[in-house]
């Protein structure tokens, strides 16, 4: 019998705090054994999902999101992580991360948060409010 593996999920934009959870996610990681995903979505309201729009402003776009996730790798792989693989997907980003969560099984969703004042917090923390509320798994809120 197979044994199967536990994922988790880290959303990824190339801010600092990303990369903070990111380096949080890949220690979590090298402990446990978990297989880390990480996950950058391109912000659209048109498209959705991992069928990504043939044009040259994705193809731009996604040039741009496999240097973000290149970068994440390396700081995954540098904190320990053995196990971890890239995805890239279109849509709005908080209702993407919880579609990719509940479609492939993950045990955990980790975030970060790039609010800093009461008012950021208001406008940039509606996606980790969006997802703690609708994910089907825990969610981490890396600051």
């Amino acid at each position: 019998m197979e044994e199967k593996k536990i994922k988790s999920l880290v959303a990824v934009d190339g801010s600092e705090v990303s990369k903070k959870a990111v380096a949080l996610a890949a220690r979590f990681a090298a402990k446990t054994g978990v297989h880390l995903t990480l996950l950058h979505v391109l912000e659209d309201v048109i498209s959705y999902g991992e069928k990504i729009p043939e044009t040259w402003k994705y193809y731009l776009r996604q040039q741009e999101a496999k240097k973000i996730l290149d970068e994440a790798k390396k700081i995954a792989e540098e904190n320990g992580a053995k196990s971890v693989d890239t995805k890239i997907v279109a849509g709005p980003v908080a209702e993407e991360i919880i579609r990719v969560a509940e479609e492939g099984g993950y045990a955990s969703i980790i975030i970060g948060t790039r609010g800093t004042s009461p008012f950021k917090r208001l406008l940039i923390g509606s996606i980790a409010e969006k997802v703690v509320r609708y994910a089907p798994c825990p969610v981490v809120l890396v600051r």
